[in-house]
Protein backbone atom coordinates (compact mmCIF):
# COMPACT_ATOMS: atom_id res chain seq x y z
CA UNK A 1 0.00 0.00 0.00
CA UNK A 2 3.44 2.40 -0.09
CA UNK A 3 2.34 3.22 -3.26
CA UNK A 4 -1.20 4.08 -2.80
CA UNK A 5 -2.48 7.33 -2.93
CA UNK A 6 -5.43 8.68 -1.10
CA UNK A 7 -7.98 10.96 -1.62
CA UNK A 8 -11.03 12.57 0.39
CA UNK A 9 -13.36 14.14 -1.44
CA UNK A 10 -17.08 14.99 -2.40
CA UNK A 11 -18.67 13.24 -5.72
CA UNK A 12 -21.13 16.18 -5.70
CA UNK A 13 -18.38 18.72 -6.28
CA UNK A 14 -16.19 17.66 -9.50
CA UNK A 15 -13.26 20.19 -8.12
CA UNK A 16 -12.64 17.15 -5.68
CA UNK A 17 -12.04 14.42 -8.01
CA UNK A 18 -10.71 17.03 -10.79
CA UNK A 19 -8.07 17.35 -8.57
CA UNK A 20 -6.68 13.67 -8.88
CA UNK A 21 -6.54 14.27 -12.71
CA UNK A 22 -4.90 17.02 -12.52
CA UNK A 23 -2.17 15.74 -10.24
CA UNK A 24 -1.83 12.26 -11.88
CA UNK A 25 -1.64 10.74 -14.94
CA UNK A 26 -4.73 8.58 -14.97
CA UNK A 27 -4.81 5.18 -17.24
CA UNK A 28 -7.98 3.86 -15.85
CA UNK A 29 -11.09 4.62 -13.78
CA UNK A 30 -12.97 2.45 -11.41
CA UNK A 31 -16.83 3.89 -11.26
CA UNK A 32 -17.86 1.92 -7.95
CA UNK A 33 -19.99 5.29 -6.44
CA UNK A 34 -23.57 4.97 -5.19
CA UNK A 35 -25.36 7.36 -3.34
CA UNK A 36 -28.49 5.08 -2.98
CA UNK A 37 -29.36 1.41 -2.78
CA UNK A 38 -32.63 -0.45 -4.74
CA UNK A 39 -34.86 0.28 -1.44
CA UNK A 40 -34.59 3.90 -1.23
CA UNK A 41 -33.74 5.08 -4.51
CA UNK A 42 -37.76 5.71 -5.14
CA UNK A 43 -37.99 8.05 -2.47
CA UNK A 44 -35.98 10.37 -4.30
CA UNK A 45 -35.66 9.81 -7.80
CA UNK A 46 -34.43 13.88 -8.15
CA UNK A 47 -31.88 13.15 -5.88
CA UNK A 48 -30.48 9.48 -7.55
CA UNK A 49 -30.51 11.52 -10.99
CA UNK A 50 -28.31 14.40 -9.65
CA UNK A 51 -26.03 12.74 -7.13
CA UNK A 52 -25.11 9.91 -9.19
CA UNK A 53 -26.34 10.41 -13.19
CA UNK A 54 -25.45 13.99 -13.36
CA UNK A 55 -22.14 13.27 -11.35
CA UNK A 56 -21.17 10.67 -13.44
CA UNK A 57 -21.27 13.06 -16.95
CA UNK A 58 -19.38 15.34 -14.88
CA UNK A 59 -16.54 12.65 -14.17
CA UNK A 60 -16.61 11.25 -17.81
CA UNK A 61 -16.20 14.97 -18.79
CA UNK A 62 -12.97 15.29 -16.45
CA UNK A 63 -11.84 12.16 -18.04
CA UNK A 64 -12.35 13.77 -21.62
CA UNK A 65 -10.45 16.58 -20.60
CA UNK A 66 -7.81 14.66 -19.24
CA UNK A 67 -7.51 12.46 -22.18
CA UNK A 68 -8.02 9.41 -19.95
CA UNK A 69 -9.15 6.52 -22.00
CA UNK A 70 -10.51 3.89 -20.07
CA UNK A 71 -13.30 3.24 -17.59
CA UNK A 72 -14.41 -0.01 -15.43
CA UNK A 73 -18.47 0.87 -14.33
CA UNK A 74 -19.74 -1.66 -12.06
CA UNK A 75 -22.98 -1.41 -12.93
CA UNK A 76 -26.30 -4.15 -11.61
CA UNK A 77 -26.84 -7.13 -12.78
CA UNK A 78 -29.55 -7.48 -9.86
CA UNK A 79 -31.71 -4.51 -11.02
CA UNK A 80 -31.24 -3.31 -14.93
CA UNK A 81 -33.33 -6.43 -15.58
CA UNK A 82 -36.27 -5.76 -13.87
CA UNK A 83 -39.30 -8.96 -13.66
CA UNK A 84 -38.26 -11.88 -15.22
CA UNK A 85 -40.57 -12.97 -18.20
CA UNK A 86 -39.60 -16.34 -16.73
CA UNK A 87 -37.36 -18.74 -14.57
CA UNK A 88 -34.55 -18.50 -17.08
CA UNK A 89 -31.06 -16.90 -16.48
CA UNK A 90 -30.99 -13.83 -17.59
CA UNK A 91 -28.35 -12.72 -20.40
CA UNK A 92 -26.88 -8.91 -21.10
CA UNK A 93 -28.74 -8.91 -24.65
CA UNK A 94 -32.01 -9.90 -22.73
CA UNK A 95 -35.00 -7.14 -21.97
CA UNK A 96 -34.66 -4.70 -19.25
CA UNK A 97 -37.19 -2.87 -17.44
CA UNK A 98 -35.60 -1.63 -14.27
CA UNK A 99 -38.89 -1.34 -11.32
CA UNK A 100 -36.03 1.46 -9.52
CA UNK A 101 -34.68 4.53 -9.96
CA UNK A 102 -31.24 2.58 -8.83
CA UNK A 103 -31.44 0.16 -11.46
CA UNK A 104 -32.76 3.14 -14.07
CA UNK A 105 -29.68 5.50 -13.13
CA UNK A 106 -27.11 2.18 -13.25
CA UNK A 107 -28.49 1.07 -17.07
CA UNK A 108 -28.72 5.52 -18.11
CA UNK A 109 -24.83 5.82 -17.55
CA UNK A 110 -24.32 2.39 -19.75
CA UNK A 111 -25.74 4.24 -22.41
CA UNK A 112 -23.90 7.27 -21.98
CA UNK A 113 -20.40 4.93 -21.88
CA UNK A 114 -21.60 3.80 -25.28
CA UNK A 115 -21.95 7.48 -26.03
CA UNK A 116 -18.75 8.70 -24.90
CA UNK A 117 -17.16 6.07 -26.79
CA UNK A 118 -18.79 7.02 -30.05
CA UNK A 119 -18.24 10.34 -29.29
CA UNK A 120 -14.73 10.76 -28.15
CA UNK A 121 -13.01 6.90 -28.37
CA UNK A 122 -13.65 6.75 -24.12
CA UNK A 123 -13.00 2.50 -23.93
CA UNK A 124 -15.69 1.00 -20.54
CA UNK A 125 -15.96 -2.57 -19.28
CA UNK A 126 -19.47 -2.60 -17.91
CA UNK A 127 -19.91 -5.40 -15.35
CA UNK A 128 -23.34 -6.14 -14.06
CA UNK A 129 -22.49 -7.50 -10.90
CA UNK A 130 -25.07 -9.76 -9.31
CA UNK A 131 -24.68 -9.39 -5.11
CA UNK A 132 -21.44 -9.51 -3.83
CA UNK A 133 -20.46 -10.31 -0.43
CA UNK A 134 -17.90 -10.98 1.93
CA UNK A 135 -15.01 -9.24 4.09
CA UNK A 136 -15.00 -5.46 3.99
CA UNK A 137 -18.45 -4.85 3.70
CA UNK A 138 -19.83 -1.76 5.62
CA UNK A 139 -23.24 -1.20 4.66
CA UNK A 140 -25.71 -1.95 7.01
CA UNK A 141 -28.87 -1.94 4.71
CA UNK A 142 -27.51 -3.63 1.82
CA UNK A 143 -26.04 -7.21 1.37
CA UNK A 144 -28.17 -9.66 2.49
CA UNK A 145 -25.38 -12.06 4.22
CA UNK A 146 -23.50 -9.86 5.50
CA UNK A 147 -26.28 -7.87 7.10
CA UNK A 148 -27.10 -11.79 8.65
CA UNK A 149 -24.16 -12.25 9.92
CA UNK A 150 -23.33 -8.77 11.69
CA UNK A 151 -26.51 -8.94 13.21
CA UNK A 152 -26.23 -12.33 14.64
CA UNK A 153 -22.85 -11.54 15.77
CA UNK A 154 -24.48 -8.57 17.76
CA UNK A 155 -27.30 -10.71 18.86
CA UNK A 156 -29.98 -8.34 17.40
CA UNK A 157 -33.21 -10.05 15.29
CA UNK A 158 -32.78 -10.78 11.52
CA UNK A 159 -35.28 -8.91 9.81
CA UNK A 160 -36.64 -10.38 6.83
CA UNK A 161 -38.86 -8.71 3.84
CA UNK A 162 -41.40 -11.06 2.69
CA UNK A 163 -41.98 -14.74 2.79
CA UNK A 164 -37.97 -15.65 2.21
CA UNK A 165 -38.74 -17.28 -1.47
CA UNK A 166 -36.99 -13.92 -3.12
CA UNK A 167 -34.06 -15.82 -5.07
CA UNK A 168 -30.58 -14.46 -5.83
CA UNK A 169 -27.34 -15.15 -7.32
CA UNK A 170 -24.65 -14.21 -4.99
CA UNK A 171 -20.64 -13.87 -5.83
CA UNK A 172 -18.04 -14.01 -2.93
CA UNK A 173 -16.02 -10.51 -3.09
CA UNK A 174 -12.80 -11.67 -3.80
CA UNK A 175 -14.08 -14.03 -6.80
CA UNK A 176 -15.49 -11.02 -8.17
CA UNK A 177 -12.56 -8.32 -7.88
CA UNK A 178 -10.39 -11.63 -9.52
CA UNK A 179 -12.63 -11.67 -12.30
CA UNK A 180 -12.26 -7.60 -12.68
CA UNK A 181 -8.38 -8.17 -12.48
CA UNK A 182 -8.40 -11.17 -15.19
CA UNK A 183 -10.51 -8.85 -17.52
CA UNK A 184 -8.43 -5.94 -17.31
CA UNK A 185 -5.15 -8.21 -18.39
CA UNK A 186 -7.03 -9.63 -21.01
CA UNK A 187 -7.99 -6.25 -22.33
CA UNK A 188 -11.43 -6.72 -22.60
CA UNK A 189 -12.71 -3.43 -23.74
CA UNK A 190 -16.67 -1.89 -24.92
CA UNK A 191 -18.20 -5.26 -23.83
CA UNK A 192 -21.28 -5.21 -20.72
CA UNK A 193 -20.97 -8.59 -18.89
CA UNK A 194 -23.02 -10.38 -16.37
CA UNK A 195 -20.79 -11.25 -13.26
CA UNK A 196 -22.38 -14.09 -10.72
CA UNK A 197 -22.19 -17.14 -9.54
CA UNK A 198 -24.91 -18.40 -12.59
CA UNK A 199 -26.32 -20.11 -9.30
CA UNK A 200 -29.69 -18.87 -7.44
CA UNK A 201 -30.54 -19.36 -3.47
CA UNK A 202 -33.59 -18.17 -2.31
CA UNK A 203 -33.33 -16.30 1.31
CA UNK A 204 -34.38 -19.19 3.08
CA UNK A 205 -31.77 -21.25 1.44
CA UNK A 206 -29.05 -18.63 2.57
CA UNK A 207 -30.79 -18.68 5.94
CA UNK A 208 -30.10 -22.23 6.15
CA UNK A 209 -26.49 -22.27 4.93
CA UNK A 210 -25.39 -19.66 7.90
CA UNK A 211 -27.66 -21.73 10.05
CA UNK A 212 -25.51 -24.87 9.48
CA UNK A 213 -22.72 -22.90 9.56
CA UNK A 214 -23.28 -21.02 12.91
CA UNK A 215 -26.38 -22.04 14.95
CA UNK A 216 -29.81 -20.54 15.17
CA UNK A 217 -30.60 -17.06 15.33
CA UNK A 218 -33.85 -14.92 16.09
CA UNK A 219 -35.79 -14.55 12.74
CA UNK A 220 -38.78 -12.20 12.15
CA UNK A 221 -40.34 -11.84 8.54
CA UNK A 222 -42.06 -8.74 7.47
CA UNK A 223 -44.06 -7.49 4.63
CA UNK A 224 -42.82 -7.73 1.44
CA UNK A 225 -41.09 -4.98 -0.25
CA UNK A 226 -42.56 -3.58 -3.94
CA UNK A 227 -38.85 -3.36 -5.06
CA UNK A 228 -37.64 -7.32 -4.73
CA UNK A 229 -37.96 -9.00 -7.58
CA UNK A 230 -38.80 -12.46 -6.70
CA UNK A 231 -36.27 -14.37 -9.36
CA UNK A 232 -33.14 -12.68 -10.76
CA UNK A 233 -29.96 -15.32 -11.78
CA UNK A 234 -27.45 -14.14 -14.05
CA UNK A 235 -26.14 -16.28 -17.01
CA UNK A 236 -22.70 -15.97 -17.22
CA UNK A 237 -21.97 -17.40 -20.54
CA UNK A 238 -20.22 -14.51 -22.10
CA UNK A 239 -17.69 -14.31 -19.29
CA UNK A 240 -16.75 -17.64 -19.11
CA UNK A 241 -15.36 -16.95 -22.81
CA UNK A 242 -13.41 -14.48 -21.92
CA UNK A 243 -11.90 -15.90 -19.11
CA UNK A 244 -11.56 -18.89 -16.75
CA UNK A 245 -13.64 -19.11 -13.45
CA UNK A 246 -13.06 -20.74 -10.06
CA UNK A 247 -15.33 -19.36 -7.82
CA UNK A 248 -15.75 -19.85 -4.09
CA UNK A 249 -18.61 -22.18 -2.76
CA UNK A 250 -21.18 -19.90 -1.47
CA UNK A 251 -21.01 -22.12 2.00
CA UNK A 252 -16.58 -21.56 1.99
CA UNK A 253 -17.45 -18.02 1.35
CA UNK A 254 -19.81 -17.55 4.12
CA UNK A 255 -17.95 -19.19 6.72
CA UNK A 256 -14.91 -16.73 5.58
CA UNK A 257 -17.12 -13.80 5.62
CA UNK A 258 -19.00 -15.21 9.43
CA UNK A 259 -14.85 -15.82 10.78
CA UNK A 260 -13.37 -11.98 9.60
CA UNK A 261 -16.23 -10.51 11.12
CA UNK A 262 -16.18 -12.18 14.18
CA UNK A 263 -12.70 -11.48 14.24
CA UNK A 264 -13.18 -7.79 13.68
CA UNK A 265 -15.93 -7.73 16.15
CA UNK A 266 -15.07 -9.48 19.29
CA UNK A 267 -11.43 -10.87 18.73
CA UNK A 268 -9.94 -13.79 18.30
Amino acid sequence: MKNVKIYYGDFHKEEDYEIIFNKNRIDIVFHLISTTIPSSSNKNIIFDIKSNLINTINLLNIMVKYNCKNIIFLSSGGTVYGHPDNMSKKKESDSKNPISSYGIIKLTIEKYLYLFNYLYGLNYLILRASNPFGEYHNNLKQGLIDVILKKVLNREIVEIWGDGTVVRDYIYIKDLVKIIVDLIEKEIQNEIINIGSGRGYSINNIIKIIQNEIGNFHLEYKDARQVDIPYIVLNINKLEKFIDINLTSIEDGIKRTYDSLKKSLIGD
